[in-house]
C-alpha cells in the first residue's frame, strides 16, 4: 500500500471567511475531503502537514519544510494536497519541487480539485498553466498591496511595525503616532544639552549614568516581538544614537516614509530609495522639539561637521578600536612624562571606562599607540604578503580573494548572453507570427494554445539562462573590483612606507583590544575586510 503525505495551508484569507461563519475552508474539512479521497484510492495516511496562515507564495513554512525533508528520506511516495496553489504559487518553485526534486525523490504529486497529477502523462502542461495564473496573481497583488501602502503613507497614515522612540500608535487608530511622554522627555532633554553646549559623546555620558534606558531597551521592554540586528545589549548610551536623534525630523511633527523597498514579491532583500522618492508628510502629529529649536540643532550640527574638516587628519584607526571587554569604542589620549616635558606619550583607553559608575567597562583598558600601530603594520604586511605570494593560503578572515584572470571568462559569458538574447527574440517573432496565423483561421485554437505554451515554456527557459548569466556576470565584476583594491592598497603602502588612515578603512572593519592581565598576553583581534 502507498503511503501519502497530506498537506493543507489555510491562508489569512479562509481565516476571514471562518471568522464570518463560512467554516468550507476549515482545516478540519480539508482534511475531511483529503482522508475519503485517501481512502477510496487506497492510500494509506503517512502524516498531516498543516500550515495556518502562511502564503502560498511564502517557502518559509514550517511543516512544508517538514514535508519535503520528509520526501527527501522517502517516507512516502505521494503528496496530496486540495489545490496546487494550496502548495505552491510561485511558477519557479512549481518547475523546482514538483518537476524537479519531487521527480528525482521518486514522489508522485496529486491535488483534487484542479486535477494537476504528476503520474498522468501530458498532465504537465495543466499544471504549469495553473502555476502561471497563480504567478500572475502574485505579481497583481503585490503591485495592489505596494499601491495600498503607497496611498496610506501619501496620507499621512504610519505603516510601521513599531512606533519611533518618542511615539506609540494610538489605541484608538494604530496608523497615527501619539506621544510617548516616558521617551519623549529624553527626547526633549537630548536636545536641551546639546542646545547648552554638550557634545553627543558628553550626552551619552550623561544619560547612561544617570541610568537612562537607551531606545531600544526601552523599545524592548514595551514591545515583546522588538528587535533590532547588530543591536549591543549594553546599557551604554553611544554617541552615534544621539546624532541620530537629532537628525530625526520625525520630532516637529514630519513624517518620512518610503525610504527603501523590496526588490519584488520574490526577493524581499531590502534596497533604498532616491531621496527625492520619499514620502514626506510635515505637521502630521504632535511634535515632541519646537521647529525653531531643532533647525537650530541642525545649524550647530553642520557647523561643527565642517569645523572637524578645518582640523586636519585623525589618528590612522579612528572609529576601528573597541574593547574587547564591553564593545565600547577606544579613543586616542596623551599625556606627557613626568621626567621629560618633551615626551609626549599617546595611547588608546577604552571610554567606557571613564564614565563612572556601576554601567561601565570593569577593565582598564589601554595600549600604546606606538604599540598597536607596529603590531597592525606588521599583521597587514604579512597578510598583504600571503595575498601576493599564495592568496589560497589566507583564511576565512580574509574572505580569501583569489588572483584571477577572468577576461577570456567574461568573453565567453557575453557570447552566451547574445546567443540567449537573440533566441529570445526569434520565440517573440514566432509568437507573433503564430497569433497572427490563429487569427487568419490558418491554425486552429487548439494547435495555438499547445504551441504556444510550449514556446512560453521556452522563453522562460531562456530568461532563467539569462538571469544566471548576468548573475555570473556581476559575481566577476565584483571579484574584479575586489583584487583591484587589494592591489591598491599594497600600492599605496609601498608609496607611503608606512599605514595611513585610508589604507586602515580599506582594509579593516574593526580592531578589538583586550586589557593586559598579569601574566597573559595582551589579545589583539584584527577583523579584515578582505
Amino acid at each position: 500500500m502507498e503511503k501519502v503525505a497530506i498537506y493543507i495551508r489555510l491562508s489569512k484569507e479562509d481565516m476571514k471567511k471562518i471568522f464570518k461563519g463560512d467554516d468550507s475552508e476549515s482545516i478540519k474539512n480539508q482534511k475531511l475531503m483529503l482522508s475519503e479521497y485517501a481512502a477510496r484510492k487506497g492510500w494509506q495516511i503517512y502524516d498531516f502537514y498543516v500550515d495556518e496562515d502562511y502564503s502560498g507564495a511564502d517557502r518559509d513554512r514550517p511543516s512544508f519544510d517538514r514535508l519535503l525533508r520528509d520526501a527527501k528520506n522517502r517516507e512516502f511516495t505521494i503528496v496530496l494536497c486540495k489545490t496546487q496553489n494550496r502548495f505552491l504559487r510561485d511558477l519557479e518553485a512549481v518547475e523546482e519541487i514538483i518537476h524537479g526534486k519531487f521527480l528525482e525523490w521518486g514522489i508522485r504529486f496529486v491535488s483534487l480539485l484542479d486535477g494537476a497529477d504528476t503520474a498522468i502523462e501530458g498532465n504537465k502542461k495543466s499544471r504549469q498553466i495553473h502555476g502561471m495564473i497563480d504567478e500572475w496573481y502574485l505579481e497583481d497583488l503585490s503591485k495592489n498591496i505596494r499601491e495600498v501602502f503607497k496611498t496610506k503613507m501619501e496620507a499621512g497614515q504610519y505603516i510601521g511595525s513599531f512606533p519611533p522612540y518618542g511615539y506609540m500608535k494610538d489605541p484608538n487608530n494604530r496608523h497615527k503616532l501619539i506621544i510617548d511622554e516616558e521617551a519623549a522627555k529624553v527626547v526633549r532633554k537630548v536636545y536641551s544639552l546639546y542646545l547648552k553646549g554638550y557634545g553627543t559623546h558628553r550626552i551619552a555620558k550623561i544619560l547612561t549614568k544617570e541610568g537612562i534606558e537607551k531606545p531600544s531597551i526601552h523599545m524592548k521592554r514595551k514591545y515583546e516581538n522588538f528587535s533590532l540586528p547588530n543591536v549591543s545589549e549594553y546599557a551604554l548610551w553611544g554617541h552615534t544614537t544621539i546624532n541620530r536623534m537629532l537628525r530625526n525630523p520625525i520630532y516637529i511633527g514630519t513624517l518620512t516614509q518610503g525610504r527603501e523597498t523590496t526588490l519584488s514579491y520574490k526577493d524581499r532583500r531590502r534596497i533604498s530609495v532616491d531621496e527625492d522618492d520619499w514620502i514626506v508628510v510635515e505637521d502630521n502629529h504632535e511634535p515632541i522639539i519646537s521647529k525653531k529649536d531643532f533647525y537650530e540643532v541642525q545649524r550647530l550640527l553642520d557647523s561643527k561637521r565642517r569645523n572637524k574638516k578645518k582640523k586636519g587628519k585623525t589618528h590612522v584607526f579612528a572609529t576601528k578600536v573597541r574593547c574587547l571587554h564591553c564593545g565600547g569604542s577606544m579613543i586616542r589620549s596623551t599625556t606627557r612624562s613626568r621626567k621629560y616635558d618633551d615626551l609626549v606619550y599617546s595611547y588608546l583607553k577604552c571610554n567606557n571606562h571613564t564614565l563612572g559608575g556601576d554601567l561601565v567597562c570593569e577593565y582598564m583598558n589601554r595600549i600604546n599607540y606606538t604599540d598597536l600601530y607596529d603590531y597592525v603594520e606588521a599583521e597587514f604586511i604579512r597578510v598583504m604578503g600571503i595575498y601576493e605570494s599564495s592568496p589560497e593560503a589566507l583564511d576565512t578572515t580574509t574572505r580569501q580573494i583569489r588572483k584571477v584572470d577572468y577576461t577570456e571568462e567574461t568573453r565567453k559569458l557575453i557570447s552566451a548572453l547574445q546567443t540567449v538574447e537573440a533566441d529570445l527574440k526569434n520565440k517573440a517573432k514566432v509568437l507573433t507570427n503564430l497569433y497572427i496565423d490563429k487569427s487568419k483561421g490558418i491554425v486552429s485554437d487548439e494547435d495555438y494554445l499547445t504551441i504556444s505554451f510550449t514556446l512560453q515554456e521556452e522563453r522562460q527557459q531562456l530568461e532563467l539562462r539569462k538571469k544566471d548569466i548576468k548573475d555570473k556576470m556581476e559575481e566577476i565584476k565584483r571579484l574584479e573590483s575586489e583584487k583591484a583594491d587589494v592591489e591598491k592598497v599594497v600600492k599605496d603602502y609601498l608609496k607611503n612606507h608606512k599605514l595611513t588612515h585610508e589604507i586602515v578603512n580599506e582594509t579593516i572593519d574593526y580592531i578589538e583590544i583586550g586589557a593586559k592581565e598579569d601574566g597573559q598576553n595582551r589579545v589583539i583581534n584584527i577583523y579584515w575586510k578582505l
